[in-house]
């Protein structure tokens, strides 16, 4: 007997939580591994010997970010901007001092910095993993959203941070 599933009469929204993970092609599994953990101190919690991937996590998630090495690394092309497909993928930091932190640390890491803006609802900082792929690190302020609803007028100004020591 076949199941009838009642009718809707208007269509339903899923109701999505939050994005879960994101999965990165990389041409070195290792040099990946490297970074994502010691510039970005994301944790190992998985090897996958079977499909040869790394399952990492931010501190308090189980799974945030998929390494996966592509099956050619000598003809895989880097990630294009302004091409299709994903152009960044931003973590967020908890307040502004993070930020700044998060900044300098990069630096000290020897990670250049392709650019640090405020754009009104957030402060954010933009820079390249090992393939190239680009990453955010963001603080949002407290009433983006509204910022956000109202047409935040996006002002791209550059973001610096004060060379001082660092507590």
């Amino acid at each position: 007997m076949t199941e009838v599933r009642p009718r809707r009469s208007i269509p339903d929204v899923i109701q999505l939580k939050r994005i879960g993970h994101v999965l990165l092609r990389v041409r070195d599994l290792e040099r990946s591994r490297q970074f994502y953990t010691t510039v970005l101190g994301f944790e190992v919690m998985e090897q996958d010997p079977e499909h040869g991937g790394l399952f990492m996590a931010l501190t308090g998630n189980a799974h945030t970010l998929d390494l996966f090495p592509v099956a050619d690394p000598a003809a895989a092309q880097p990630p294009m901007a302004g091409g299709l497909g994903v152009q960044h993928v931003a973590f967020q930091v908890d307040s502004e001092a993070a930020l700044r932190e998060a900044y300098f640390t990069l630096q000290d890491q020897g990670v250049k910095i392709v650019r640090a803006v405020d754009h009104v609802s957030q402060k954010s900082i933009y820079f390249h993993d090992p393939d190239g792929n680009l990453l955010e690190i963001y603080h949002e302020l407290p009433n983006a959203r509204e910022l956000f609803l109202q047409g935040r007028g996006d002002r791209d100004v550059a973001l610096v941070f004060d060379s001082a020591p660092r507590s």
